[in-house]
């Protein structure tokens, strides 16, 4: 695939809903339904990350017009706000969670996120302890990727085949520890030193409340978005 074709948009969002006197990216649930019914109006198809990985592994172009939702840490309003409007729309999209946080206060519990897996919501692990894996000790490793993954199969009772990286940051190990672990894929924000698409290593597109502008969502998702940005490096 040549660097200049276009590559799968994946919007990347942490809490929607109100926004907070805190630190955690936020759009508000008005921006959120703007932007889903921008995808909409745009006959955007949203896949689920089966669909999308399943692509990525034959080496196929993604499909044209398309793109995928995902949500980091399982903010309680990814339940309460951010599902409905999906479901309103029939869209799919996947959430990231960590064991180590479902259920306190702020965050989504178990019974939640297995609610959500039943209708069109992928779970992945966001590591065990929302741990920044460049500063993770190798020994550890096993338990940020491989015993979170085991926790939340055994809570949900269905495999969990998607990672995201906390802040974005990995390192190659992390990625090998990865794929031994059985993921399918894993998931940063913009960092990385190459344009090829790394199935360990998919950017995804931040999203904000400024992209319930149609022409700012627009440019997101014309696959081209991320070929204009510079990049972090993964550590």
């Amino acid at each position: 695939m040549s660097l200049l074709s276009p590559q799968l948009p994946i919007l990347g969002y942490h809490r929607v809903g109100a926004f907070r006197p805190d630190h955690v990216p936020t759009v508000s649930a008005e921006a959120f339904e703007r932007q889903l019914a921008t995808l909409e109006r745009s006959r955007v198809r949203v896949l689920s990350l089966d669909e999308a990985v399943a692509a990525l592994e034959r080496d196929e172009p993604p499909p044209r017009r398309s793109a995928v939702l995902t949500f980091d840490d399982g903010y309680v309003e990814t339940y309460t706000v951010a599902w409905p409007i999906l479901r309103r729309f029939g869209f799919p999209a996947a959430v990231f969670v960590t064991p180590g946080e479902v259920g306190l206060p702020g965050f989504a519990t178990w019974d939640q996120l297995v609610e959500m897996s039943r209708d069109a919501i992928t779970i992945g692990s966001h590591t065990m302890h929302h741990s920044y894996l460049p500063l993770v000790s190798e020994d550890r490793l096993p338990e940020e990727l491989i015993h979170s993954k085991a926790v939340i199969e055994e809570r949900l009772g269905r495999p969990v085949r998607y990672l995201s990286y906390p802040i974005g940051g990995y390192t190659p190990r992390a990625q090998a520890v990865a794929k031994q672990a059985g993921y399918r894929a894993a998931f940063t924000t913009n960092r990385g030193v190459s344009r090829a698409v790394d199935r360990y290593a998919l950017r995804r597109i931040k999203a904000t409340e400024r992209d319930a502008n149609p022409l700012l969502l627009q440019v997101k998702i014309s696959g081209y978005y991320d070929c204009f940005r510079a990049l972090k490096r993964p550590a």
